[in-house]
C-alpha cells in the first residue's frame, strides 16, 4: 500500500499554544483544498495556526466561483465548539482527514465518496455553523432531523446527525426581507457526548437518505480511493521521488465528477475554476497511466463542440465561454500517450472514433475558420488564443499566422493519421492526413522560418513580425520533424544564460526586451509559466537536444520543489504565484516522468 505519512513538515503550525506547536501537515491549508477526487465541494482554510484559521465548506461549481470575491465559492464558515461555545482551533492535515485541534478535545473531517463530506468530534465536541443568507435564501427542516439549504449560487447542501446526535438550525426566516437572514447550525451530542454529522451535496433538491456510513467507513473509503490512485501514478528517479505524492495529491484532489451538466470527469485549474481546453488535455497525459480518467480528459470539450468544428475554451456545470479559443493541443497529447500504450487496449472503440472525429474536425477547423487570407497558414486572434495572453506577437495587431498554430496543427494531422491506421480506416484516409501534416510543415518553414527564427505574419499583409517573445519558440514542440539546421538554432538561442534561460526555467519574454513586465497575473510578457515550458522541452527532448531539457527540466523543477509550485515565477527573482493550482503539478509530472523513463 502506497505510503501516507506526511510529507511536508510545519513545525511553526501554531506558536501561540504548547499543545499545537509540533503539528505535521500532510498539505499546506494555505496553498491546497481538502477534497475527494471527484468531489465538487472542498474544506478550505486560510492558516493552520492555532486561533488564527477560518474553515469553510467550498464549492467549486459555477461561473460564480470565478469571481475574486470569494464569498460565492464560501458556502458556510465553521466554528469548533466546546459544549456549544465556540473555541480555537489549530488544524492538522492528513491525505484523508482533516482535524480540529483544541484544548478540550478534537473534531475530524473525511470524505465518505464525492458528495458526502462527513465530521465527527470528541466527548464535548461540537461544530456551528454559519451563512448569511441572500434573497431566496432558506434553511428548512427534512424528515429524520435533517436540513436542508439551498443556496442561489451553489448546488443545496443537506445537514444530517448521524448515530444519535443532531444538528439544528435558527429559525431566522424573513419574510420582508424574503430570505432567512442568517443560517446558524450547531451540533448536539449523543448520550455518549459524541456527534457525527454528514453534509451532503446535491445537484437537484436534497433528501434524507435510508442509510448513511459510518464516519470510520467513510474514511476507509477516502483512503482506498487515495491509495488506489496514487499507486497508478509513476515513479521518478531523485530528486523528482521526493515530490511524487504531493503532486499527485494536488491533481487528485482538483478533480470533478461528471454531473447533469459536465459528462465527463474536468479537472481545476484552480479551486472553483475548471480548466480550459488544452489544460484538459495536457493533464491526460500527466494522469495517463489512469487509462479512462485520461480519455475523459481528451475527450471532455468534444461534448461542447460547434457544427462547424470548433472547442469552447472553457465550460462548467453553470457557464459555457465560446468567444475565444485555446491552443489545439491534441495531437501532441495524443503522440505522448500513443508513444505509452496502445490506446487500442486501454480505450473503447467507440470512444477513439468520437476522438478521431473530433479531433480531426477541431484541426480543420483552424484551417477553415482561421485563415481568413487563404495563404494556407492558420492564425491566432490574439495572445489569449496563443494560451499566453500577453504574448507580445499581438502587440499592436490581433490576427497573426503565429509559428506556434502552426505548428500544433502538424502534430494534429499527423497523429490523425496515427488514429485512421489504428482503427483501420482505408489508406487513402490515413495518408490523406499525414500528407496535410507535411504539406503544413513545409509551408510553415517555408514562410515563418526567415533563416533566423520563426516569424509571425500579419495577415493580408504577410508582414513579418519578430519579437522578444517565446512564442517564436514553441514550434520545437515539433522535435525532430523540423530540420536539424532549424534544431541547432532555436537550441542555441534558448541556451544562452539570461536571454530566455533563467535560473528557474524559460522567461515567456526576453529578459532583455523592453516589453518585458512580471506583475499580477501576467503569464506571457516574462514570467515563466507552465504550458511554454512544457511544449518547448518536451519539443528538445524529442528532438535529441536531451542535454538542455535536462537543464531546463532542473531548473524548472528544482525551483517548483524548492520554494513551492507556483503558477507563474518571476524569473529574476523566483518569487511566485500564492495559489499554486495544478497547472506546475500537471507539468511537474510529465517533466518527471520524461527523465526517469530514460534515467
Amino acid at each position: 500500500m502506497p505510503s501516507s505519512q506526511p510529507i511536508q513538515s510545519n513545525a511553526a503550525a501554531t506558536n501561540a499554544d504548547p499543545y499545537f506547536r509540533d503539528v505535521k501537515q500532510y498539505f499546506a491549508v494555505e496553498n491546497h483544498i481538502f477534497s475527494r477526487r471527484g468531489a465538487w465541494i472542498a474544506l478550505q482554510a486560510d492558516s493552520a495556526k492555532y486561533g488564527r484559521g477560518a474553515l469553510y465548506i467550498t464549492t467549486n461549481r459555477g461561473s460564480r466561483c470565478h469571481s475574486n470575491d470569494q464569498t460565492y465559492s464560501r458556502l458556510y464558515r465553521i466554528y469548533a465548539t466546546h459544549e456549544g461555545r465556540k473555541v480555537p482551533f489549530a488544524i492538522k492535515t492528513e491525505a484523508t482527514e482533516l482535524t480540529l485541534l483544541t484544548r478540550h478535545g478534537n473534531v475530524r473531517f473525511t470524505f465518505a465518496d464525492d458528495t458526502k463530506l462527513m465530521a465527527e468530534g470528541d466527548a464535548g465536541m461540537g461544530l456551528f455553523f454559519q451563512r448569511d443568507g441572500e434573497p431566496y435564501e432558506v434553511i428548512k427542516p427534512r424528515r429524520d432531523g435533517a436540513w436542508e439549504s439551498p443556496m442561489r449560487n451553489a448546488r443545496p447542501l443537506l445537514f444530517k446527525g448521524l448515530e444519535g446526535s443532531t444538528i439544528t438550525f435558527d429559525d431566522t426566516w424573513n419574510f420582508e426581507k424574503f430570505k432567512c437572514t442568517e443560517m446558524r447550525g450547531r451540533t448536539q451530542p449523543n448520550a455518549s457526548g459524541k456527534f457525527t454529522l454528514v453534509v451532503e451535496e446535491f445537484f437537484y433538491g436534497a433528501y434524507t437518505r435510508d442509510e448513511y456510513p459510518t464516519y470510520a467507513d467513510a474514511k476507509a473509503s477516502m483512503q482506498s480511493d487515495w491509495d488506489d490512485f496514487l499507486s497508478k501514478m509513476p515513479h521518478f528517479i531523485e530528486p523528482f521521488e521526493q515530490k511524487r505524492e504531493e503532486t499527485a495529491y494536488a491533481l487528485w484532489t482538483h478533480l470533478v465528477a461528471p454531473s447533469p451538466m459536465t459528462p465527463t470527469w474536468l479537472i481545476m485549474m484552480f479551486p472553483g475554476v475548471v480548466g480550459s481546453q488544452w489544460q484538459q488535455v495536457q493533464n491526460a497525459v500527466a494522469m495517463q497511466e489512469h487509462s479512462e480518467l485520461s480519455l475523459d480528459l481528451m475527450i471532455s470539450y468534444l461534448y461542447r463542440q460547434s457544427e462547424e468544428g470548433q472547442l469552447a475554451d472553457s465550460y462548467d456545470d453553470d457557464f459555457l465561454s465560446t468567444h475565444d479559443t485555446k491552443p489545439p493541443v491534441h495531437g501532441w497529447a495524443l503522440k505522448n500517450i500513443m508513444n505509452h500504450r496502445d490506446i487500442t487496449k486501454v480505450w473503447p472503440r467507440d470512444k477513439i472514433e468520437m476522438l478521431y472525429e473530433g479531433a480531426g474536425r477541431w484541426a480543420d477547423w483552424f484551417m477553415q475558420y482561421r485563415d481568413d487570407d487563404r495563404d494556407g497558414l492558420p492564425a491566432f486572434e490574439s495572445g489569449t488564443e496563443n494560451g499566453l495572453d500577453e504574448s507580445t506577437i499581438w502587440y499592436d495587431q490581433i490576427n497573426m499566422a503565429s509559428p506556434d498554430v502552426s505548428a500544433y496543427t502538424v502534430l494534429n494531422f499527423e497523429v490523425q493519421g496515427d488514429l485512421a491506421k489504428a482503427l483501420g480506416k482505408p489508406d487513402a484516409e490515413v495518408n490523406g492526413w499525414y500528407r496535410r501534416s507535411k504539406d503544413l510543415l513545409e509551408r510553415m518553414i517555408d514562410k515563418l522560418w526567415d533563416g533566423e527564427h520563426f516569424v509571425a505574419l500579419r495577415e493580408y499583409t504577410h508582414e513579418p513580425v519578430f519579437t522578444g517573445t517565446i512564442t517564436h519558440y514553441i514550434p520545437l514542440v515539433l522535435g525532430s520533424r523540423l530540420p536539424e539546421r532549424i534544431i541547432d538554432k532555436m537550441a542555441a538561442d534558448l541556451s544562452e544564460d539570461g536571454v530566455f534561460l533563467s535560473e528557474y526555467g524559460l522567461a515567456t519574454e526576453r529578459l532583455d526586451s523592453d516589453l518585458f513586465e512580471v506583475q499580477g497575473v501576467q503569464m506571457g510578457r516574462g514570467a515563466i509559466d507552465p504550458p511554454a515550458e512544457l511544449f518547448i522541452t518536451t519539443g528538445l527532448w524529442d528532438a535529441g537536444k536531451k542535454e538542455l531539457a535536462r537543464e531546463i527540466v532542473d531548473r524548472y523543477c528544482g525551483r517548483l520543489m524548492d520554494r513551492g509550485f507556483s503558477h507563474i515565477i518571476d524569473p529574476i527573482s523566483g518569487d511566485g504565484s500564492p495559489f499554486w493550482g495544478t497547472w506546475s503539478r500537471c507539468v511537474f509530472t510529465i517533466f518527471a516522468r520524461m527523465v526517469s523513463e530514460d534515467a
